[in-house]
């Protein structure tokens, strides 16, 4: 069980996408972040805020085991696949931020974390597309992939259900100032690296070509050139807009709910009196 936990990639037959081990292991880890709601639903905001923080922690221990994996395992040096510069990528800055800086630092990780690590988290969950279809459901990357984008959806929804971050729209600035400055520093290394080695390999943010096998590839043949503004732009602003919007539906349904058991109430009073 251990070489398998620990092979190659294709060396054993993969989980593969929307498999019933893609199910499994979407299914434990929505059961593990429901859980983790429930047990959290009393936290303080100090405890709140040591949950990030060892959180934090764990994930950075796992990035380095993933890098480790990956330069003494599989022996690659390809940056796609041990640099941390991807959308999901941002959950480790952004928990440092988080968990140990203050003021308006403080508030864009926890900006990031309930209005843009949601949904990162999510669509990774429907769509593993840099583990699953390359290893098998019980292997380390597997895992690894579950658990930083299932602690990503875990750690926004503490913060918005605790009342730690509370949503504003105009803090989309500080997303999208965050990812953007990411988004930045990835294209400049993919230039720089693909005109040195000559092999147009880099990939970080998946902002400078084609990602065969998932929705980019559509994105990427409707926007020919205009290719990576686009992805920026929107990995900048579609995670916020969509989690603020989800933000507002919950609010006019309780909304609704509310009305409706008032009236139903108001009701049930007037025909006791009859």
């Amino acid at each position: 069980m251990i070489k398998i936990f620990f092979s190659l990639p294709n060396q054993y037959p993969s989980a593969g996408l929307f498999s019933r081990w893609h199910l499994l292991l979407l299914s434990v880890t929505v059961i593990f972040i429901a859980v983790g709601l429930c047990f959290s639903r009393h936290m303080t905001a100090a405890a709140v805020r040591r949950t990030v923080r060892v959180l934090t922690l764990c994930l950075w221990g796992l990035e380095l085991a993933k890098i480790l994996f990956v330069l003494l395992v599989t022996g690659s040096r390809n940056p796609n696949e041990f640099i941390p510069l991807y959308y999901c990528s941002l959950i480790l800055y952004a928990g440092l931020l988080s968990s140990f800086a203050k003021g308006l630092f403080r508030h864009v990780g926890d900006t990031f974390i309930a209005m843009g690590g949601i949904v990162g988290g999510a669509v990774f969950l429907l769509m593993p597309t840099t583990s699953l279809p390359q290893y098998p459901a019980f292997h380390f990357i597997s895992w690894h992939s579950f658990l930083l984008h299932g602690a990503m959806v875990y750690v926004g929804l503490l913060l918005l259900v605790r009342g730690v971050y509370r949503p504003r729209l105009r803090d989309v600035r500080y997303v999208a100032a965050l990812t953007g400055t990411v988004c930045i520093l990835a294209w400049l290394f993919n230039t720089v690296y693909n005109r040195v080695s000559g092999d147009p390999v880099a990939n970080l943010m998946f902002i400078s070509r084609d990602f065969a096998g998932t929705p980019i590839s559509i994105l990427y043949r409707l926007c020919g050139r205009f290719f990576t503004p686009v992805m920026c732009l929107g990995q900048a602003f579609l995670p916020f807009f969509a989690t603020y919007g989800g933000i507002l539906l919950v609010r006019k349904a309780r909304e609704h709910l509310g009305k409706t058991a008032k009236s139903s109430e108001r009701c049930m009073v007037k025909n006791r009196g009859k």
